[in-house]
This record gives C-alpha cells, structure tokens and sequence, in this order.
C-alpha cells in the first residue's frame, strides 16, 4: 500500500469511526429525551451531545421569540457568561441561524470570515468561531428554533455532521413538543373552557399552515436572490423578502380574544422596527412610541408594510454622509376623532421638488386606501415626517 492508499484507508476509517459515534451519541440522547421531565435541562444536555458528537467546543440552542422577531440563545457549552439567555441574534436570512429558521433546511458555513452573504454576530466575534453548523427545531410544523454548532476552525463539517444535526433537531423536538403537550393540558384544563380552546387550536392550525408557506416563498425568493448575477435584482429580491417578512411577522403575533383574531400593534411596531435594526446592522436607530392597540390581522398587515416601507425609505434616502439614520416612529389612537395616527419622522436633509410623489410614497398611499387612510408629508432641510391616519373599526 502505497503513502496515498495509506492516507486514503486512514481518512475512511476515521470517517466510519465519527459516523458510528454520532449512531451512539443519537441513542444516548434519545434515552434522555424520553426520560428528561425539565425542559431547560433537556436543552443543556443537547448542547453537550451535540457538541461532543461534532468534536466541538461551542453549540447552542436558539428560540425564535414572535413578539421580539429575534432567536434568544437558550442553552448552550462553552459560550462566556452573559451569552446564554441574554444574546440575541437575528431571525432574517442574513444570520445563519436565521436562514435556517426562515429556510426550514440545514445551514452549513465553512468560514464566516469569507461569506459575505451572512452577517457575523458579535458573540462568534467574542469567540472566534469560523465554521458553524444550524439545523431547524420544527414542532407542530413549523420552526420551534434553531439548533448550532460552532468551531473554531474553518472547514469544520462535512455532510456525515449535516446528516447528524438534522436527525439529532428532530429527537430534540419530539421532546419538547411532548413537554409543550403536557403543559399546554394543564393549562387548559386551569384557565380554558373548552369554545375557547377550540377557537385557539384552530387558530394555531392556520396560522402553522400560513407561516409554512411564508417559510416557502422566503427560501424560494433566497435562491432567486443566489441565483441573479445583477445587482439591482438581488436588492429588488431583497425588498420583496422584507415585505414577506413584515406581513409573517403579523401572523406570528395572531392571538384570540373574545373569539376573534387580534394582533398587538405595539408588540409587531416592536418586532418589526426590531428586525429592521438588526438587517441595518448598526447604520439605524429606531425610536419608537406604540401605543397597544389590537387590530384585527387585515388592517394590521397594510400597517406593518406602510411602516416598513417608510422606515426602508429613511434608510435609503435619509442618510447623511456616513451617520447613522435616526427614525423616530410613533403610534398612537386620537379618540376624540375614533383614528390611528402612525407618524414616521427622520433626521435626513428632506424630499426635494417631486420626490415626495415618487414610487414609494404611491405605494404607501395605495396601502392607506385599504385603511381607508389618508397620507400627509412634512419635509424641511432638517428631516422629513409621513403621517397615517385611518379610522378605528
């Protein structure tokens, strides 16, 4: 045997060796998922297994949280203090973690120091992560969080760990939808009559079925994005997927009071101003001021487009020199005229002569009709105001 048919005999050896560990590791912690009663422990101990089994220092377990927009790190191994149930990271297609729970499909990096379609957190930074590694929790059909395993060499997963990660994420959540299903009946049988809970768990339904689709067209429009060799049509694509992403944002906030469909408008300006700042990275601030209305997901929807398409403009065209945007958003209700004023204000150097009819603000006006909306603009030299009124139903 020759120095390369030595080598070649030694790689596929090790390879069976690191694939029978993993069959090893996934039994061992199938054990413990049926066995485990604490939920937070659970999600402790997957993160040792994980780790161990992709001979790594650094794992973790993310959960999207609906009112915030983001994924909280939950769990994790060999993270500083501070990390675990404080760091946020972002749930849009920018951030590994996030494409994975947008995607519902593994995400695989080899080096984030070379990828410039993701943005790199501060917390691989702080750890001088390269390679990582994300597969997506799905429970009751749609994406519970996310799962990640991170390395600090390059190149450090291969497609035997992709395979491993995505059948260890659904042993993880079988677990936590048994815990879920054991809390979700003592709550019920404490504070639910039974209308009420059926109204709730056809709601559920639905909307796990709506953000399916969301999910679909978010990963379809992201391999559009890949895919185009022009500029314009990747940032076009781009503002499509924040449009997509701002309308889902409403269904995850759907909630039922007195048998109907509501969404808390001050929790989605939150979510949604939340998600912008974080696609920013850094070049925007968000003041915002919401009142907490309920809507019902018709009306709230053309809102949390107007919104993010004001918002986007700013961005855009409000920019001075290299300054960070500033926007100040406000909402609130006027009772005395039974009317929502959404009012949008920034720090930019003001619509010039026809601008203020241009594309964006036609969309905008044609988002208040179904509001029944009327739109005004105030700009000046010193920054520019939009303000939405409509009427409450």
């Amino acid at each position: 045997m020759n120095d390369g048919e030595h080598h070649s005999h030694r790689d596929a050896v090790k390879e069976i060796q690191r694939v029978r560990e993993h069959q090893t590791i996934l039994v061992e912690f199938a054990r413990v998922a049926a066995e485990a009663t604490e939920l937070q422990r659970l999600l402790m101990i997957a993160c040792e297994h994980a780790a161990r089994a992709t001979g790594v220092q650094h794992s973790k377990v993310l959960r999207f949280r609906s009112d915030k927009g983001d994924l909280l790190i939950i769990a994790g191994k060999g993270w500083k203090p501070g990390v675990v149930g404080h760091a946020r990271l972002g749930a849009d297609m920018m951030s590994p973690p996030g494409q994975a729970y947008q995607t519902r499909t593994c995400v695989r990096v080899a080096d984030v120091t070379d990828e410039p379609e993701f943005r790199i957190s501060k917390v691989l930074r702080e750890h001088d992560i390269r390679s990582l590694l994300n597969a997506p929790i799905g429970v009751d059909g749609v994406v519970w969080g996310v799962v990640e395993v991170d390395s600090s060499e390059p190149n450090a997963f291969n497609q035997d760990d992709e395979r491993f990660l995505v059948a260890f994420a659904l042993i993880l959540a079988l677990a936590i939808r048994h815990r879920q299903a054991q809390s979700e009946r003592d709550r019920n049988a404490e504070e639910l009559g039974k209308r009420l809970f059926q109204a709730e768990t056809m709601m559920h339904e639905q909307n796990h079925r709506v953000r399916n689709y969301f999910q679909m067209i978010l990963g379809l429009l992201a391999n559009r994005s890949r895919k185009s060799a022009s500029e314009q049509s990747r940032s076009e694509l781009h503002d499509v997927m924040e449009r997509v992403t701002a309308v889902s944002l409403a269904h995850d906030l759907l909630t039922i009071k007195s048998g109907e469909s509501i969404v808390n408008v001050s929790q989605y300006i939150e979510a949604l101003c939340s998600g912008l700042e974080r696609t920013m990275s850094g070049k925007l601030t968000i003041e915002r001021d919401a009142e907490a209305l309920d809507l019902r997901p018709d009306r709230a929807v053309p809102l949390g487009l107007i919104l993010n398409e004001l918002v986007t403009n700013c961005y855009k065209y409000a920019r001075r020199d290299d300054a960070a945007t500033s926007v100040k958003v406000m909402f609130r209700s006027e009772m005395g005229t039974s009317e929502a004023l959404l009012s949008v204000k920034d720090n930019g150097p003001g619509i010039e002569g026809n601008k203020a009819e241009g594309t964006g603000l036609n969309l905008i006006r044609s988002l208040a009709g179904q509001l029944s909306g009327r739109v005004s603009v105030t700009s000046s030299e010193i920054g520019t105001t939009v303000m939405l009124r409509f009427p409450l139903l």
